[in-house]
């Protein structure tokens, strides 16, 4: 890639390019599908985009017909810097659902929010979704919390492009009918470098989760 090859694609597309190059930075996925005019462009410049973005530290990728952004520079299990944790936490569980049901990849957000709870103790799933908090007691008041912030991890996982509402509203996604879109994949490869790094071929993905949780750092906060 050269400056002036570089310099000529921001001038003639402008509009497009500040767009595309905004939402890759913010961790949204470009699919064919839903954005056929963004993922076009990129396609059309493969080359010179990819060369652009491994210079600013990122590696532009193709799973799925969804372009995005990978950080070559990963902290710890978190190698997407733009995810929060609720982020990343639901995205490697979804991920994995994903791949092991591929012809019907669907679910209701609110029978997983049930199975979520029933797999992981309150106080782990407060602290991925609300925050840490020394003396923690389960209550109705902090169930209905981290059901609240679970919906608005879902509204950002549909932002992102990794689910899509089949049957409701992003108002209502709690009680929603979602598909899990092949985009998950990101969240996937972070699922196995995790795995990885365990030595328990038979680890499931409860005991997988709460390694990371347990391995996240948190910022403990006082209780009110």
């Amino acid at each position: 890639m050269t400056e002036n090859s570089l310099e000529k694609l921001i001038r003639e597309n402008n509009s497009i390019f500040r767009k595309v190059n905004y939402l890759l930075l913010d961790g949204v996925n470009i699919s064919a599908s839903n954005m056929p005019s963004e993922y076009a462009f990129i396609e059309e410049n493969i080359e010179i985009l990819s060369e652009y973005y491994e210079f600013l530290g990122y590696k532009l990728q193709n799973y799925d017909s969804n372009f995005y952004l990978s950080v070559l520079k990963k902290d710890r299990y978190t190698s997407f810097e733009y995810f929060s944790k609720s982020e990343t936490f639901l995205g490697m569980y979804l991920s994995l659902k994903f791949f092991q049901n591929m012809e019907d990849p669907t679910f209701n957000a609110n029978e997983l929010f049930e199975e979520l709870n029933s797999i992981f103790a309150l106080e782990h799933l407060y602290e991925i979704f609300v925050k840490k908090m020394q003396n923690f007691y389960e209550s109705d008041k902090r169930l209905e919390t981290v059901k609240d912030n679970y919906a608005k991890t879902l509204r950002q996982l549909n932002k992102y492009n990794f689910i899509d509402i089949v049957d409701g509203t992003p108002a209502n996604i709690a009680n929603s009918k979602i598909e899990i879109k092949g985009s998950i994949k990101r969240f996937f490869d972070l699922a196995l470098e995790l795995y990885d790094k365990q030595n328990n071929e038979d680890m499931d993905i409860g005991e997988l989760l709460n390694i990371f949780i347990n391995e996240t750092d948190f910022d403990i906060v006082e209780e009110d």
